[in-house]
Order: C-alpha cells, then structure tokens, then sequence
C-alpha cells in the first residue's frame, strides 16, 4: 500500500490551469465515437467514505478523478472499467488526505487566511480563469486576428465560458480551490519546517558519488568516456525540449587522459570534397550490409567502385597542398617556437578566423583537449594524433580529418582522480536532497496521520487497499 499512498500524497496539487488547457485541447479535437464503459454512474450526494466523522461524498471526488483522468489519460484507457476503478480509488484517497489536512488546520490553528491572502488568491484564479479562456480560444479560433469583430470575439468567449462552466470550472471554483490548498500548505510547511540539509550531509552524498564512479571507471576508461557521452546527449535532448538534464558527469577520472593542443589548416574545399566523398563511398563498400545491399541495386550504370588507391591519392593531394606551411610549421616547431604563438599565426581560415575556436577561447585555449584512446567525441584522425605522440611536449605528423590537417601537441598527462564539486552543484545536491528528505517526512508524517485516523469506506468505491490486495 505504501507505493499507492505515495501516489496520493504527491498528487495532491492537482494543477486546475492545467486541467482548464486540456480540456480546451479536447474541445479542438475531432470527436470519436467512445466505447460504452460499464461502470455504474455516481450520484454527486452518494458518501463514498467518512474521515474522522466527517463525510465524503462523489462530489468532492469528481473534480480531483476528473483531473487526473485529464492528466494521466494517454497512458490509460478510460474506457476499460478497471481503469475507471482505478481512478476513482486514487481520486478517493487522495480527497481522504485533503480532508484530513484540512481537519489538522482547523487543529493547528491554520485554517484562516489573512484578507491579503485572500485577496492575492482571487486574483490569480481569475487570472488564470483569463488564461484558461484565451487557451480555449486559441485552440478553437487560432484564425482570430485585428479584422476579427468584437462581436465574433464575445461570442466565441461565451462559448468558452458555457463549455468550461459545463466541465465544472468557473472563476468561483478555481478561487475556492486556490484558497483550500493554500490553507493545506500552510499545514505542510508546518509539518516541514524544521527539515534541513547540512554541509556534512552534502560531503558524505559527494563521497558516495565519488566512490560509486571510482568502482564503475578507475580501470576503464572507455565506459567513463561513454557515460559521459550519454549526459551530454541527454543535456542536448533537454535544451532542445526546453526542459533541464538531471544527470551528472563522472564524478571520478580514471588515468589515460592526456591534454593537447593542435594548429588546424583548412584545406582547399575541392581538395576537401574529393578526399571525403572517396573516403565515404569506400568505406561504404567496406560494410558487409552495405555491400549486400548495394549488389542488390546495381545496375549496369552503377559507378566504379572506389579503390584504396584512389582515397590515398586524394589524401595525398590535400596535403600536398599545405606541404609548404607544413614544413614551415615543423621546422618553427623544431626550433623551439611557441606553440600557442603558432596556434595564433597558422590556425585560421581564408578570413583569418580562428579554425578552431576553441584554441582561441577559454578554457580550452589555456588548458588544450583532453583526449584518451577510447576518446569517441573528436574525429579519429584527430584522436589518433593526439596518442601517437611519445613524450609530453612532442608534436605530432600532419594527419588529415573532415576538418583539414591537424599538427598536435602532447602539452601534459590530466590527472585521475575524483572531480571537484563546484558551489553551483553543492547547491543543487542541497535542493535535491532537501526535497527529497521533505517527501520522505511527509510521506511519513500523512502515514501516521492516516493510520491515527477513523477511516471508513461505505464501499460505493473500491479503496486501494482492496484494489492492491486483489492484484
């Protein structure tokens, strides 16, 4: 039953903007036919439980099993019976823990708001009210522009009002609810308060961290490398979703990782197309599948397959073309020039651009790449470079990527060992372990409560407890 109760607990703001938006979603929608579901109506005045004494009836249930059915309805079928059944269990529960919230402010003395309370509460709901009418207008009239008539606008706004009105929400509803669950926040931030996180709270969680991930990477680089890989998808998925990535880095580097540096040339963009379009139609051919499938296209005007040759050839050409001030930089380079003086004079373009900017801009200008064997987020050419250096401080042959030439250098070994936590982290551990150890207490606390509590069923509903004993 805990898991179940939990459910309850945390869905007790139930969001009614939210509800107001998905309704007017399902306005716009095309209408199907609904299947008939086989589940006895409830009348609003039918008591599905008593709290303490008090009465519960489906007109207190109603709006919170309507609300999460609006939330929660892609992922169940509202139209099979025992997901109605479902619903209504949770919904009852939860007007249970609301009910009895509302007893322990009356006990605690919470249950009054201040006039400024009240009055702040009213003009939200009848700004969100605003809001959800211009929701539903934008989805039934997305067409409405300046020629549009004040008439044509009152009229759709009418239609508004009785479709939301007809779905139980009005200014009053919203701002009665408003007002309920202010009065039960303020008994939960009593039943909170005195929750704290403390600095040794956040260490001991760092050094559980870091010992979890020196056990996963210290000897293997490649899933360090890989993990990584996977929180910076994550964090691109997130921005582009506009939401936020919850996952960290590795909290410990294993050794392998060495720092370098590299003049990029570009390469003559003809010179360039050549080499990787051979090099990709070659490789191609190199994949089994993909030369299965290519023999199942070929036709008598299919081309002439690419010969290693002839990708070498091209290669070749590039970097014949850059002989010149390859041999100029090497030479600087054997006399002991500064690197990052060479970084400044060679790596840039036809308008004198940086090529790679990030030899130009920090942190990276400073502190070069950190590369190791296993490294999959820099181009291969450009990686095998980096390892094929013997000694901190050499430099590498010329090798030649998607990018043009690469000349690197080996300028000193990262150190392994667990990563700092930076303030903003420390912070956000804080916040996170707060929540949680809030959630926990008033898990526990509404638990307690409950268990304190006479609670009876009349069986209208199935309760969850039954529910879960059947399952």
């Amino acid at each position: 039953m805990k898991n179940l109760r939990k459910l309850v607990s945390l869905l007790l703001c139930v969001c009614m903007l939210l509800g107001m938006t998905a309704l007017a979603e399902e306005a716009a929608a095309p209408a199907e036919e609904a299947a008939v579901v086989e589940v006895a109506e409830l009348a609003p005045e039918a008591v599905l439980a008593t709290v303490n004494g008090e009465e519960l009836t489906w007109a207190d249930v109603e709006p919170i099993y309507e609300n999460l059915a609006a939330q929660y309805a892609s992922y169940y079928d509202l139209n099979q019976p025992e997901n109605v059944e479902l619903f209504r269990a949770l919904a009852m529960d939860n007007a249970i823990v609301e009910t009895l919230l509302m007893q322990k402010a009356v006990e605690f003395g919470l249950a009054e708001l201040s006039a400024e309370e009240i009055a702040a509460l009213e003009a939200t709901a009848q700004a969100d009210w605003e809001g959800g009418i211009q929701n539903y207008l934008d989805y039934i009239y997305p067409d409405f522009s300046e020629e549009t008539t004040e008439e044509e606008i009152a009229a759709a706004r009418e239609e508004a009002i009785a479709y939301y009105n007809a779905n139980g929400y009005s200014p009053e509803s919203l701002s009665e609810n408003y007002k309920r669950y202010a009065v039960m926040d303020k008994v939960q931030s009593m039943m909170l308060q005195d929750v704290t996180v403390t600095d040794e709270e956040i260490e001991a969680l760092y050094q559980s961290l870091v010992a979890a991930d020196k056990e996963l990477y210290e000897n293997d680089i490649a899933a360090y490398v890989a993990y990584n890989q996977q929180v910076d998808m994550m964090a691109y998925y997130a921005m582009m979703y506009g939401s936020a990535s919850e996952m960290d880095y590795a909290w410990y580097k294993p050794e392998g990782f060495r720092a370098v540096k590299h003049i990029l040339l570009p390469v003559d963009e003809a010179l360039m197309a050549a080499y990787t379009d051979l090099q990709a139609r070659y490789e191609e051919q190199q994949s089994d599948a993909a030369a299965e499938e290519t023999a199942e296209e070929t036709t008598e005007e299919a081309a002439e397959p690419v010969t290693a040759e002839q990708v070498n050839a091209a290669k070749a050409a590039a970097l014949a073309s850059l002989a010149e001030k390859i041999d100029e930089i090497m030479q600087k380079v054997n006399e002991g020039a500064d690197f990052d003086e060479l970084i400044a004079t060679y790596g840039v373009d036809a308008e004198g651009n940086p090529s790679d900017p990030g030899m130009a801009n920090e942190p990276t200008k400073t502190t070069g790449y950190e590369v190791c064997a296993a490294s999959s987020n820099y181009v291969p050419e450009f990686v095998e470079a980096s390892m094929s250096i013997a000694e901190v401080g050499g430099v590498s042959a010329p090798y030649l990527s998607d990018f043009g030439v690469h000349i690197v250098k080996y300028i000193g070994d990262v150190a392994g060992g667990p990563i700092e936590m930076t303030d903003a982290q420390r912070e956000a551990k804080r916040a996170s372990l707060l929540y949680t150890k809030q959630n926990e207490l008033y898990v526990t606390t509404m638990e307690g409560w409950l268990a304190e509590s006479a609670i009876e069923y009349t069986g209208v509903v199935t309760d969850v407890n039954t529910l879960q004993a059947a399952q």
